[in-house]
């Protein structure tokens, strides 16, 4: 039977039609006589009941069950408590009664699984544990009335006056223990209620979920006067890992997780765990431990064991994460330690099980599995610098997740960074809750009921975009990593024909909802992506043919269109709420005043333009090759330290420049980066010195930079000024940093300072 088109109930904004799923559409029209009555021409007819004692979790689902009948029919279904549901027109959640408990036991449910059926004249949803009440009314909405939850903003509840059941009896199970999906929607509780989804505060103690070495022994009360207790590198003891042979680190840490488990006492999982960086300490009795283990894991593991032996009722989590990912040797896991293995290093082009490049993983996760039933997976599905930015990667997200299940990994952690504007965050959040409940659902079908859902008749011009994204990227051959810029795909996926295309299919999808404003701006916030990786190549080819500007008579000017763009980015974004566009936390504002910074060419008046710069020593080959061409090309630097902007990790440095003429009295300026996230500071100052000959240098002036940058501009701009005529050599003297403050995750460690364009006056 063809599904009927129905009217919608919609939260808050949606105004869009849903189709009734199979089993709906026979109930209503009365193909079953037996049936099991909600709502009757606008009138309840049914009961809601759950059991004396008041249980969080089925108070909520009854309140789930009698919001939607609410949105859907205007009718209120009364809730009760009650020691046992009654003989008849009852919705018992919580209860079995005896002859559905006999041919569904109790071991058939697991932890959040459900049991939806009618039983006698009643209907009864029936709990495997945790929030499996809930789970099971949202089951029996979804599957009987066609409801749909796709954001904290966008749902769908068709319209009718009576609501009918025929006999139903479905039972389902999560495959997947732990189901997270980060990210800001996943702070909404209705909308994680209803795509069945956990939050890391629901399973781990407060404060301890990864990176937790430097919360159970932290540097700053114990660095001084034990430095032994810390990591050996390079012949001295730094700050950055634990020594996790020494007897005093472990006492230690198993105190202050005492005190903790003894705070939150309802908490199971405890994260004792690497802090975030590659310095693990190589004293001769941990590298003992990690040459007979084959892995830097060992000394972990055989750390962690103690500590989860202290604790035998509650679990220990720790990470198998960058130079801890291979499995160790000898030592195993103890059956209350939960290892959480991470996939950030591999391509998100290819399923990880199809990519020759990911083959040292697969060997990873097989020898983690022989050894530990207890696998958190810790998987990457977004761009950390780039959150608003074309990322095609959805085609991966379902082979990857039956790949880990396949290799014992029921327990997930997908770090998706969902928030508003994020390229398809609404979309991919609802895809892997889909699959992570059941990685062998139909996940082409999911894709094709959000977007029909969310975005109405402009569905399939987004479908089109979709395919057509994943489509140039297979083309292209190229890797696909989660922290490159747009720019890196220029030649690729996002060529310039390809992204025409795009916008051809977005101006389509426009086109087909104009007329419904809100969908109209969920649309435009999907093509988002689309023109960000726009202006981000544009900057990178600022004066090319993709570029902010064209040259006309020796001068630059900007191109309207392109300008108009950076415009009607911004537009959209404040509009639709977009707070962030990468894992720094970028603002759009702030993006937007660094773009007009950068587009803001330093060529005319600029005395520095394209003359020669040398460096001493020279900076890493990793940002801009090195380049020192990129200071004065006229350029300015705008957030991504991977664009126009070159990077010293460590020294003090000096930039000498030759005019190449004596110029006057003048100006000079030079513009550092602050992104604490990744490592790079501001200097601690700038000095300036100035010669006429090249050997004699006169000093003008130290610029400093004051207390501890914890919050910073994403740029700063130290401006100097001479009144000597004859100046043809510039010195600029940087200080850095050189380590990480106390307040930094990685204190200790050694910071990264960028600087970009050089401009003379």
């Amino acid at each position: 039977m063809r599904a009927r088109m129905c009217s919608c109930a919609v939260v808050p904004v949606c105004v869009v039609l849903a189709a009734l799923p199979a089993g709906a559409a026979r109930a209503a029209t009365g193909a079953d006589t037996r049936r099991f009555v909600l709502v009757d021409n606008g009138r309840p007819a049914a009961a809601i009941v759950i059991p004396q004692g008041g249980d969080p979790v089925n108070r909520r689902a009854a309140d789930i069950l009698n919001d939607a009948v609410r949105r859907m029919s205007g009718a209120s279904l009364p809730i009760q408590e009650k020691l046992r549901p009654g003989r008849a027109g009852e919705i018992a959640i919580g209860f079995t009664p005896d002859r559905l408990a006999a041919s569904v036991p109790s071991a058939a449910l697991t932890e959040d699984g459900f049991l939806v059926a009618t039983a006698g004249r009643n209907l009864y949803v029936r709990s495997g544990g945790d929030k499996g009440a809930i789970y099971g009314v949202v089951h029996l909405l979804e599957h009987y009335f066609g409801c749909r939850r796709f954001s904290p903003t966008v749902a769908v509840f068709p319209r009718r006056d009576t609501l009918v059941l025929g006999s139903i009896r479905d039972t389902d199970n999560p495959v997947n223990d732990i189901r997270i999906v980060n990210g800001d929607f996943s702070k909404d509780e209705d909308l994680r209620d209803w795509i069945r989804l956990d939050v890391t505060d629901d399973v781990f103690g407060l404060g301890y979920y990864v990176h937790t070495f430097n919360r159970l022994v932290p540097w700053e009360k114990h660095f001084a006067e034990h430095p032994e207790y810390f990591s050996w590198m390079n012949g001295k003891r730094i700050k950055d890992q634990l020594c996790l042979s020494h007897p005093d680190v472990l006492r230690l840490a198993i105190e202050k997780l005492a005190a903790e488990i003894a705070a939150q006492p309802g908490r199971k999982v405890w994260s004792v765990s690497q802090n975030d960086n590659f310095s693990h300490c190589q004293c001769p009795d941990c590298r003992k431990v990690i040459e007979e283990e084959g892995s830097p894991a060992g000394p972990i593991i055989r750390f962690v064991n103690r500590v989860a032996a202290r604790f035998p009722d509650k679990i220990i989590s720790t990470l198998a994460y960058q130079y801890s990912r291979q499995a160790p040797k000898i030592v195993k896991p103890a059956s209350n330690v939960q290892v959480m293995l991470c996939t950030i290093e591999l391509n998100r082009n290819l399923p990880i099980a199809e990519d020759p490049s990911s083959r040292q993983f697969l060997q990873d996760i097989i020898d983690w599995g022989r050894i530990s039933r207890n696998i958190y997976l810790w998987d990457y599905t977004v761009n950390f610098n780039h959150h608003v930015s074309p990322f095609p990667n959805l085609h991966v997200l379902q082979p990857n997740i039956r790949f880990f299940v396949r290799n014992g990994a029921r327990q997930h952690f997908q770090q998706s960074n969902t928030g508003a504007g994020h390229e398809f965050s609404e979309l991919k959040q609802y895809l892997l809750a889909r699959l992570l409940w059941n990685p062998d659902v139909d996940g082409e079908a999911v894709v094709k009921e959000f977007l029909e859902g969310y975005y109405g008749a402009a569905g399939p011009w987004i479908a089109k975009y979709i395919t057509g994204l994943r489509d140039a990227l297979a083309g292209s051959g190229a890797r696909l990593d989660i922290y490159e810029p747009p720019a890196s795909h220029a030649d690729g996926y996002l060529s310039a024909g390809h992204v025409a295309q795009y916008n051809a299919w977005f101006d389509r999808a426009e086109a087909a909802v104009q007329n419904n404003p809100p969908v109209l701006d969920r649309v435009k916030t999907a093509r988002l992506p689309v023109q960000y990786a726009m202006l981000e190549i544009g900057k990178s080819d600022l004066f090319g043919p993709r570029g902010f500007h064209e040259e006309a008579g020796g001068r630059f000017a900007p191109k309207p269109a392109m300008t108009r763009l950076l415009e009607d980015f911004s537009q959209v974004c404040s509009r639709n709420g977009v707070r962030t566009l990468n894992e720094s936390g970028l603002t759009p504002r702030q993006y937007y005043d660094a773009a007009r910074r950068f587009i803001d060419v330093q060529v005319d008046g600029n005395k520095a333009f394209r003359k020669a710069v040398s460096a001493a020593p020279p900076p890493s080959q990793k940002y801009s090759r090195g380049n020192l061409a990129v200071l004065t090309d006229g350029v300015r630097g705008a957030n991504d330290f991977k664009v126009q902007w070159l990077g010293w990790e460590g020294p003090d440095f000096d930039l000498m420049l030759d005019l190449g003429a004596s110029a006057p009295a003048g100006e000079v300026s030079i513009s550092t980066l602050w992104d604490a996230r990744s490592w790079i500071l501001h200097p601690r100052s700038v000095t300036c010195l100035v010669s006429t000959d090249g050997a004699r240098y006169q000093e003008i002036q130290t610029l400093r930079v004051e207390g501890d940058q914890r919050a910073e501009d994403v740029t700063r701009t130290f401006t100097f000024n001479w009144a000597m005529a004859g100046i043809r050599f510039i010195t600029l003297r940087v200080e850095g940093t050189k380590t990480l403050p106390d307040w930094h995750a990685s204190a200790g460690g050694t910071s990264w300072v960028f600087v970009d364009e050089i401009v003379v006056r």
